[in-house]
């Protein structure tokens, strides 16, 4: 529920607001709320006034306004809290000696600082029960004393509100409003030389805090949120949602919220506390800071900046002295940072993790998602920092980096001072567990398939009793959401409607803009043409717009260089893109492309003549998309010197880490592409050549390409959900040791118009070519053509597996065309090439398996090149497969079907990537994934 639909105030109260300008001075709108309590008057009986339960209650420490704010009195908290010698008042709220407890029956005001006890003296523990809301005007906030507690424990259900007046009024609530809440502690600060005499001053209002009591509590604050505060005193002094100084592990601190925070979301100055279940949603500054020497834990953060107003998720300090003590070396274990695109208003790019200022730490199960236009996800600067990464007092491990921008690495400066160098990339590769490559997520929650569910740490509560098990990377599991319930902004009250595309008036940079000509395009709406070519030597985006489409012109647009210049070509959802004839998109090994569209505004690639009025799209008419990537190929020997030529412009490709990441491709359509250099030059819709598994590939749709659909030359780049339409050679090809997965995959051939659904090779040297091609595929539906000859003199056919190829096969349904010749009938559907040796001795192996799988053709089998292997009996022999009769519609199994549905293999019990299914093809009969993104064939 939004935090506006809790208080909404009469028409009359709303007028009387703006008359009076409480949100902008912090006064009180003065309502007759008539809840006064009389005596009923006679001519000889007096009024007797009496007091409400509130009054009783609450007036020995605070007062009360006017104001109503969704039914409730608004009582007023100004100055000093104190201890009181007068007797209990405690009811719902109250005060009783040195206990106040602030009740859910009113809403409480801060008037400017509002402070909990004296400095070590006079101390008090202020109770807020769970459901209460807490308002702050304009310069007030709430400060804790040291020795004084806070014991704010809210539920999932009821969870305790800090918020502006504005957004307590129904009003917007921005940034900036309202201050924050302040925990001073008496544990360690090295600011403190002395800490059995430390007064170290806080920066905004110079309370002191800092001491020498690790175990020191200032209480307990649970299933808080904090939003809309952090105003600005000037250019230095700025208030944290929730700021810790010298607060010590007495204090207990989790399930808390800080909203769009004008300065940092959460601030550490020392001390000990630990934090868990931690929300900071776009906070201006930094999402968590440290400083001062932090030797605490936070686990299970989840960290989402705001484009264009945010700057770092971790922001890292101990002190400027690297001899202070102690050194800052907090615990961190499952976080989620999203980095967001953009600068902040005051200049600082959006960015993840900064070590800094001789900082430690020891980090574990660490999920940083860059964007396009993110700044760098992991930086170590200074000497000192350098020194602690050295000497293992600075580590991070079974941790997951997917950035377009991963690392930024600490260099030697005598202007800055600095005389260390440290390869940041190296250094996190060089410890255990740590990945670098694509996340998949669903906004912050991982996928079924991703790595993060599988990579983490175990036994973390062993490593540091602090932390919990939590053997995952990330702030989630994949399946239990903590924030649900409590937070803001992130549940019921985000608007999922998918917003309008803008209207564009300009290109984007790295773009050639020109006037659409009138009538030239079949959508009228299309206003201007930005047209991309050469070579892009720097990051570029292609923005979305309704009035806008992308040309591809002048042949390979090539990103980045190979061994040279990287670069990123992002493409957002909902763009429109063709390409003229011979054009086609390359991106080199070391570049990537971040092509990121959505079910609601897929990405659509392709030619001119689809979009001309009056012209037609058909195969061939422009090149398509090639990605070039850094991992095995066996054409290469040697994998450390490998550059392999890509069929069409002799691009470089192969090397030696096939965890390599080429970037993302989700929610994207290719069609019409496939132009033909020669007999043996043809482009693909997608070519993959070496690619890696860091790469992302979902939601693809190649429809009517001149040659192959998709094509693996080695790699292992894995892909899901993939829908093939209507493709002139074979829709899924691969060759030279491809190693990646698949998962939910619809091929269909246009009659006569088709060869193989899945064309299957290694190399033709045999085993002595490593690696051999060994993909492990699951929830196919292939539906090849008929049995006549296309223009290249190829039949339509199901599945061929041939020169020397290994692989795993589960789940796959082979339907053929069902009638009596050749124009009617599908040619084989199963077939096995044994003209490579290796084949047999994959298949003799148990290297080359197929299971779980129907073939319902009129021509199931055929066994080639040797008599050695009868692809009948391989097949039969082998559990679930059966030639069994399937009924499907438009590749959907009816819900109640009993052949496919139940008969599957679940692959996800020993394999993350896979999701769990227990049917065979690419569909469950319930769920269509083409739904709203893929093109459909007429």
């Amino acid at each position: 529920m939004e935090l506006k639909n809790l208080f909404k105030l009469t028409a009359l109260s709303t007028a009387l607001a703006a008359t009076l300008g409480l949100a902008g001075c912090g006064g009180d709108i003065n309502i007759n709320t008539g809840n006064e309590t009389t005596t009923p008057t006679t001519p000889t009986t007096p009024t007797t006034p009496t007091q409400s339960a509130q009054e009783l209650s609450y007036s020995g420490f605070a007062t009360k306004s006017s104001t109503v704010v969704g039914g409730k009195e608004v009582w007023v908290l100004k100055g000093t809290l104190a201890p009181s010698t007068a007797a209990s008042t405690i009811t719902t709220g109250g005060q009783n000696g040195d206990l106040i407890v602030l009740g859910d029956d009113v809403v409480w005001k801060l008037d400017g600082a509002v402070i909990a006890g004296g400095d070590n003296e006079n101390s008090i523990e202020l109770s807020i029960l769970p459901g209460t809301t807490i308002l702050g005007g304009s310069d007030s906030y709430l400060v804790i004393n040291r020795g004084s507690k806070i014991m704010a424990e809210g539920t999932a259900a009821e969870p305790i509100v800090f918020t502006s007046v504005e957004a307590g009024l129904g009003e917007e609530g921005e940034a900036g409003q309202w201050g924050g809440l302040v925990l001073l502690g008496n544990a360690p600060v090295n600011s403190c030389p002395d800490l059995t005499n430390c007064d170290a001053s806080f920066e905004v209002g110079n309370y002191s805090y800092g001491g020498d009591d690790t175990e020191d509590s200032s209480g307990s604050i649970k299933y808080v949120r904090v939003e809309f505060g952090g105003f600005k005193i000037n250019d230095t002094q700025e208030m944290n949602g929730i700021s810790f100084a010298g607060v010590g592990a007495g204090t207990e601190v989790d399930h808390i919220q800080i909203h769009l925070n004008n300065d940092d979301g959460v601030e550490f100055w020392g001390g000990n506390v630990s934090i868990s279940n931690v929300v900071l949603t776009e906070n201006f500054d930094d999402s968590l800071d440290w400083t001062n020497g932090w030797q605490g834990s936070a686990q299970h953060v989840y960290i989402r900046q705001a484009d264009n107003g945010s700057n770092r998720g971790i922001e890292a300090d101990s002190n400027s002295d690297a001899a202070a003590s102690p050194m800052s070396q907090p615990a961190l274990a499952n976080f989620t940072i999203q980095v967001a695109n953009g600068t902040n208003s005051g200049g600082d790019d959006a960015e993840g993790i900064l070590f800094r200022k001789g900082t430690g730490a020891h980090a574990y199960n660490m999920l940083v998602k860059g964007d396009v236009d993110s700044g760098e996800c992991l930086e170590v600067n200074d000497d000192a920092t350098v020194n602690n990464a050295n000497t293992a007092e600075l580590t991070m491990q079974n941790s997951l980096i997917d950035c377009v921008e991963p690392f930024k690495d600490a260099k030697v400066d005598a202007a800055a001072g600095t005389t260390l160098a440290l390869d940041v990339e190296a250094w996190f590769n060089g410890q255990d567990g740590n990945l670098v490559g694509a996340s998949d997520l669903t906004d912050y929650m991982p996928n079924s398939s991703s790595v993060a569910l599988t990579g983490g740490k175990a036994d973390l509560s062993n490593i540091d009793a602090r932390l919990k098990n939590a053997n995952y990377i990330g702030a989630f599991d994949g399946t239990n959401d903590w924030t649900v319930g409590w937070t803001t902004a992130i549940h019921d009250d985000v608007d999922t409607t998918p917003a309008e595309l803008p209207v564009m008036t300009s290109c984007p940079v790295g773009t050639t803009a020109s006037d659409a000509v009138a009538g030239l395009y079949k959508d009228s709406s299309v206003t201007l043409i930005c047209t991309l070519e050469g070579n892009v030597l720097s990051n570029t985006t292609l923005l979305a717009g309704q009035n806008v489409m992308y040309k591809i012109d002048g042949g390979a647009v090539l990103v980045g260089e190979d061994k040279g210049t990287s670069a990123t070509l992002a493409i957002q959802a909902g763009v429109k893109l063709f390409a003229t004839a011979n054009s086609y998109i390359a991106v080199s090994r070391g570049s990537k492309i971040m092509a990121q569209g959505s079910a609601d505004y897929p990405i659509i690639m392709t030619s001119e003549e689809d979009v001309i009025a009056g012209a037609q799209g058909e195969r061939g008419q422009w090149g398509g998309l090639v990605i070039l990537g850094k991992g095995l190929t066996n054409t290469c020997p040697d994998k450390n010197a490998c550059d392999a030529s890509f069929e069409v412009g002799d691009f470089p490709y192969g090397g030696n880490d096939n965890t390599d990441n080429s970037g993302q491709i989700s929610y994207v359509v290719v069609k019409y592409a496939g132009f033909k250099v020669n007999d043996t030059q043809e482009m693909n819709g997608i070519s993959f050549a070496a690619v890696g598994s860091g790469t992302q590939v979902d939601h693809i749709q190649v429809h009517a390409n001149g040659d192959d659909g998709v094509e693996f030359w080695g790699g292992a780049v894995n892909l899901k959900y993939v829908y093939l339409t209507e493709n002139f050679d074979d829709s899924l090809d691969w060759t030279n040791g491809w190693t990646g997965k698949a998962q939910f995959v619809y091929i269909t051939h246009e009659d006569g118009n088709a060869n193989r659904g899945i064309e299957a090779d290694s190399n033709s040297s045999g085993a002595a070519a490593t690696p051999v091609s060994a993909p492990k595929l699951a929830n196919f539906t292939i539906l090849p053509g008929v049995d006549t000859p296309n223009a290249s003199g190829d039949s339509g056919e199901g599945i061929l597996l041939r020169v020397g190829t290994a692989g795993e096969l589960y789940n796959v349904l082979v339907q053929g065309r069902k009638g009596s010749t050749a124009e009617t009938e599908s040619g084989e559907c199963l077939e096995l090439d044994g003209s490579v040796s290796s084949l047999v001795d994959n298949v003799n192996a148990g290297t080359l398996v197929m299971t779980h799988s129907i073939i319902d053709c009129n021509e199931p089998f055929k066994t080639s090149g040797t008599t050695v292997i009868n692809t009948e009996t391989w097949f039969m022999g082998q559990e679930g497969n059966s030639t069994s009769v399937v009924s499907i519609t438009d590749g959907m199994p009816a819900a109640n079907d009993t052949t496919l549905l139940g008969k599957g293999k679940d692959l996800s019990t020993d394999d993350s990537f896979f999701e769990s299914t227990n049917y065979i093809g690419a569909f469950d009969g319930q769920t269509d994934w083409r739904q709203g993104w893929a093109f459909e064939p007429q």
